[in-house]
């Protein structure tokens, strides 16, 4: 694709990781929390692996260096991709060359290939630059990920996604839902009206009764964790969490529950990826892992949950997880169903929002969001009178 006379946007080469690299650490500097931008060979490996990556770059053909790039990652399996990455030198900004690295993406993997379901992309707040470009793109607006990364200082981001045609149309929502994902789904709803979304379905948790607290061990060991979650769960269909690979395993002493989860050492960000047994059976439970994890330094922590896993849900949600995000149709079933995904997550630093750059269309899952924050953490409080 050329954008004028002098800018092309194609596939990256392996002798340019040097070129993308540099550009990562300019904008970014050396704390970048995505991999592909302080990892050469990690870079290298998906510009050389078009089966489960695509990396487009944008060159400047006069004085031949690239000046841009975005990386996809794909799951075909899932059929699901995820853009990350979006990069381009402030000199060139002016040529809309991020919105035509994602309008590409987008067009060959959502149109021309038709071998994805979905993309989705996270932004960071520090500006709306990102997230113009993305509506621009006709992603959708899904939620936030509140203190999810920590670079200078604690960052909330974005999610978005975008579908192939038919993929929402076909969708086939959950009978019902705890009171608190409702709010998602009705601002999701304004922006597509033909969504068919749950009603609300309360379901009370009897309160646990804690005899112990549990105790866990804490492995750390990419390789070693990675196939020990493989040896476990050798059918993919049992592993969803697309583009999270476990590194980290919490057990607990005695046999319990083992925890396989993703933790980025850094910046604090940790994903439950897979738990020996659902989510629900750690009622009451969740205070001394949160402990244990915290002591590794995880300073957010998430859970991706099936919106029909209710009893989990309400777990989580009695566990202090506050929902933040729905990704609908995120996974295809066996018969052609789309499931949606809850995005629940815990912040272990305090809430900050200032400096928060965000558009428009933000704006309403911030205010949901602190709505519960508050209810949690303040209407809760018990008022002791002194007479």
């Amino acid at each position: 694709m050329k954008i004028g006379d002098s800018i092309e946007i194609s596939p990256a080469r392996p002798n340019e990781v040097d070129q993308i690299l540099k550009i990562y650490q300019l904008i970014y500097g050396k704390n970048y929390p995505i991999s592909y931008g302080n990892d050469p060979e990690l870079l290298e490996n998906a510009i050389s692996t078009p089966s489960s990556h695509t990396v487009l770059v944008a060159r400047d053909l006069t004085k031949k260096i690239v000046i841009g790039a975005l990386v996809l990652e794909k799951d075909l399996f899932n059929r699901i991709g995820s853009l990350l990455g979006l990069v381009v030198l402030p000199e060139y900004r002016n040529h809309k060359i991020a919105y035509h690295l994602v309008a590409m993406q987008t067009k060959r993997h959502l149109e021309d290939e038709n071998e994805l379901n979905s993309l989705y992309a996270t932004t960071r707040t520090v500006n709306v630059g990102p997230q113009v470009i993305f509506v621009k793109n006709n992603f959708l607006p899904l939620g936030i990920l509140p203190n999810a990364h920590r670079l200078a200082r604690y960052e909330t981001v974005t999610l978005f996604a975008k579908y192939r045609k038919g993929i929402l149309e076909n969708r086939k929502s959950v009978h019902g839902i705890s009171p608190k994902i409702i709010p998602l789904y009705n601002i999701i709803k304004t922006k597509v009206p033909a969504l068919d979304i749950p009603r609300a379905n309360p379901l009370e948790l009897e309160e646990a009764v804690v005899e112990e607290d549990w105790e866990y061990e804490v492995i750390q060991g990419d390789h070693y964790v990675k196939r020990k979650f493989l040896e476990t769960y050798p059918e993919p269909s049992d592993r969803f969490y697309p583009f999270h690979e476990p590194n980290i395993l919490v057990a607990d002493k005695k046999g319990r529950v083992e925890i396989f989860a993703h933790f980025s050492r850094r910046d604090g960000y940790c994903t439950i990826v897979k738990s020996s047994i659902p989510l629900f059976l750690l009622h009451g439970h969740f205070t001394s892992l949160y402990l244990q994890l915290h002591d590794i330094g995880v300073t957010y922590l998430e859970a991706l949950v099936n919106a029909k896993a209710k009893r989990s849900i309400e777990t989580l949600l009695k566990g202090n997880f506050l929902p933040s995000a729905i990704y609908p149709a995120m996974r295809e079933t066996q018969d052609k169903n789309y499931e949606d995904y809850i995005v629940m997550s815990r912040t272990m630093e305090p809430l900050n929002f200032k400096g928060m750059a965000i558009i428009s269309h933000f704006k309403p899952f911030i205010d949901q969001y602190v709505e519960l924050w508050k209810k949690m953490n303040l209407d809760s409080l018990e008022i002791i009178s002194e007479e």
